[in-house]
């Protein structure tokens, strides 16, 4: 194992906080300035209380924090859908990790506590939407580290912003 990789021992996985805002507004803008992912800063501060666990709703923000010192160092929100066939399916969504993190095994124990829920909330599949122009070293990762498959194209046309 490389010496630059964390483990799971020094990392805690716990749910999204509003005292994480920052935090994961930084993150996100660190992903965008990165790769373009349309972030918009006032959706994200709209939709802060969705981030947080409900009861009865299967839809949380999972955050990783540095044990020594608090720093939250990636996030990732899962959901569980009910497809047409009366079964879950999990989605992984806004998954990202700080830019220094990035390789150091982050995103991999956060997804293996994602999966981990996921399963336990009784979802069949685990699906990770990405966009078109993802680089495929990114998808590589995805496949062969966690045991994905592409299996979808999904076309998309956006409107307008008026």
């Amino acid at each position: 194992m490389s010496d630059n990789l964390l483990k799971e021992d020094e990392i805690i996985i716990r749910n999204y906080r509003t005292s994480d805002y920052e935090a994961t507004l930084e993150i996100l803008k660190q992903l965008d300035k990165e790769f373009d992912i349309g972030f918009k800063e006032e959706q994200w501060k709209q939709s802060s209380g969705l981030r947080q666990f409900k009861p009865n709703l299967k839809r949380i923000t999972l955050i990783a924090e540095l044990k020594s010192t608090g720093e939250v160092v990636s996030m990732g929100m899962l959901e569980a859908v009910k497809n047409s066939l009366g079964q879950y399916v999990g989605y992984l969504d806004n998954w990202s990790t700080k830019k220094d993190y990035v390789g150091k095994g982050v995103g991999k124990i956060l997804a293996d506590r994602a999966i981990q829920i996921l399963k336990s909330w009784g979802c069949t599949s685990v699906r990770i939407n990405m966009g078109y122009n993802v680089s495929k070293k990114l998808i590589d990762v995805i496949c062969k580290g966690q045991g994905f498959t592409p299996v979808f194209i999904v076309l998309e046309k956006k409107f307008d912003e008026k």
